[in-house]
């Protein structure tokens, strides 16, 4: 097999092969586009919603480039994939729905006030695994279509709504990496799309060249055996012919052989109890074990005696069923006791129609599920690093909002009180001047721990700004945050943040709480809770003001 590195392109003696690959990966790929565009629709504008909770003066806007641009867009790509332009321009177009997509969110992000585009762009993301590994775009399409929407995201960020230096070097990192693994992951599944299908052509010409063969040898049979009631010599010719028949259809049989033995895909046989009769030279050198050590071995021998019930289920299935083929994947452990991964095409075997056994074809994946789950692994990290301040190592207040709409929500519908709180640190400018900032930091790391150790398991604590903290606190009542704010503020007070031993440097919070009021907007309770904080630095500090 011959493909060009950078295109994916069948080239050399393989490229009479791109044309009909090309056809054959549009009928497959079809149903899928077709169930992508129809999810990405909704999905862009399920996230409406956000818009709505977020940025409610923007929400025309918003709502504009989600439901008359990008849903139409999509739903529009998914009618004319039924027509017979589609099939001609279907990478094309598809390119143009994924830069649309990573459009409509780079616009959102211009759109957005401050802070709330700075996670806008989490969106873009989205658009890249959609793309890369939902969406059944060709690896070079793909590229095009990942890069260019980095590209509207650069120009954005830096030229129409300047975003700080470390968060456009933080959104880029995050970007830059998604893109180069959704190209890889890519162009890891077009490769083997490819060589499957190079893979299944061989065997296809095998086939049909076995095939011919004996059709040839019955039409030599009949014909000699007809010459031969006229004259003898006839005979003769017939046995000739047949011996050579014969040969070519060894050497026929040899060849297909040889290809499976050698081929880079594991090749294997099993009777109907599942005990192994043949085994390429591929398993062999996968699996570490010798053809001796293969031949007479139980196929659960390989995988783990916790995945045992399943296998059994799984194939026993396929046999009472009489299903001709099936795909699963799953772990073996080879013979030096490390584990992969195989993805496995199982065919049943037929004598007469009864089924006496399975072959199979099988692939090593393991690289590919690591890709996979390096993929979820950073978009968990960027989950977290989104929403937690460096600092203090609490939620930030992008966060805090977000988690604040949850509970209201939830307590309108199950009616149980909600307490909030709010911190702010006394005299820290002044502590701040006099020890310097690094001591400060200091200062609001060991106030987080404070607040931590004071919590309950269902309370959560963020860092509102500077030097400002928020506390929700679910199924509690004004008296019983009371409680609460007066344990942290007793704990901190205890508190040494002298740089020198031989000093004490204590330092106070003032506090504010109010308890939710039903139907209230959450704007306002949230500047209720200030107001009262407030109250409490007017009347002396180190106290805590509630209604």
């Amino acid at each position: 097999m011959t493909l060009n590195l950078l295109t994916l392109k069948f080239s050399g003696e393989s490229s009479n092969l791109e044309e009909p690959f090309l056809n054959d990966y549009y009928e497959v790929s079809l149903p899928q586009i077709r169930l992508s565009l129809v999810l990405g629709a909704l999905l862009y504008a399920a996230f409406g919603q956000l818009d709505a909770v977020l940025m409610p003066e923007q929400r025309a806007t918003m709502w504009f480039i989600r439901f008359f641009v990008a849903c139409p867009v999509f739903l529009g790509t998914y009618l004319l994939s039924y027509s017979r332009i589609f099939e001609h321009y279907m990478q094309p177009i598809l390119a143009a729905n994924l830069i649309l997509a990573g459009g409509g969110i780079v616009g959102m992000i211009v759109i957005a006030p401050r802070p709330i585009n700075y996670y806008y762009y989490a969106g873009l993301l989205l658009v890249f695994m959609w793309g890369y590994s939902f969406v059944r775009i060709r690896f070079l399409w793909a590229s095009l279509a990942g890069w260019v929407q980095v590209a509207l995201y650069e120009i954005a960020a830096i030229w129409i709504s300047p975003t700080p230096f470390t968060v456009l070097f933080s959104n880029n990192f995050f970007f830059i990496s998604a893109n180069a693994i959704g190209m890889l992951a890519c162009y890891s599944i077009e490769f083997y799309a490819r060589r499957d299908f190079f893979l299944t052509r061989q065997l296809e010409i095998e086939r049909e060249n076995v095939s011919k063969m004996n059709e040839e040898l019955e039409e030599r049979v009949k014909k000699r055996t007809e010459d031969y009631r006229l004259v003898n010599i006839a005979l003769e010719k017939e046995i000739i012919g047949h011996k050579r028949a014969e040969k070519a259809l060894r050497e026929s049989e040899e060849k297909y052989r040889t290809l499976v033995e050698n081929a880079s895909d594991i090749v294997f046989q099993t009777d109907h109890d599942g005990f192994f009769t043949f085994a390429n030279v591929s398993m062999i050198r996968v699996l570490g074990y010798e053809e001796k050590e293969m031949i007479g071995k139980h196929y659960l021998e390989l995988l783990h005696p916790g995945m045992h019930e399943e296998a059994a289920k799984f194939f026993s299935d396929q046999f009472a069923q009489r299903i001709q083929n099936t795909y699963s994947e799953y772990p073996v452990v080879k013979k030096d006791g490390n584990e992969i991964w195989l993805g496995q095409n199982t065919q049943l075997i037929f004598d007469n129609g009864k089924v006496i056994g399975f072959q199979a074809v099988s692939r090593d994946i393991t690289e590919r599920r690591r890709l996979e789950k390096e993929l979820r692994e950073s978009e968990e990290r960027y989950r977290d690093l989104s929403i937690i301040d460096d600092l203090t190592q609490l939620y930030n207040s992008r966060y805090f909002y977000y988690q604040l709409k949850m509970e209201i929500d939830r307590l309108e519908r199950h009616e149980y009180p909600l307490a909030l709180l709010l911190l702010d640190l006394d005299d820290f400018k002044i502590f701040n001047d006099t020890y310097g900032h690094i001591e400060g930091d200091l200062v609001l790391f060991r106030l987080g721990q404070v607040i931590k150790r004071c919590l309950r398991k269902e309370d959560s604590a963020y860092r509102y700004g500077g030097e400002e903290f928020t506390i929700i606190l679910p199924m509690t009542t004004k008296e019983e945050g009371a409680v609460t704010a007066e344990r942290i503020r007793e704990e901190f007070k205890k508190e040494n943040f002298s740089p020198v031993r031989e000093r004490n440097v204590n330092l106070t919070v003032s506090i504010g709480l109010a308890q939710y009021r039903k139907q209230e907007e959450m704007r306002a309770f949230v500047n209720r809770v200030d107001h009262l904080m407030y109250r409490s630095k007017k009347n002396g500090k180190d106290r805590i003001c509630f209604e």
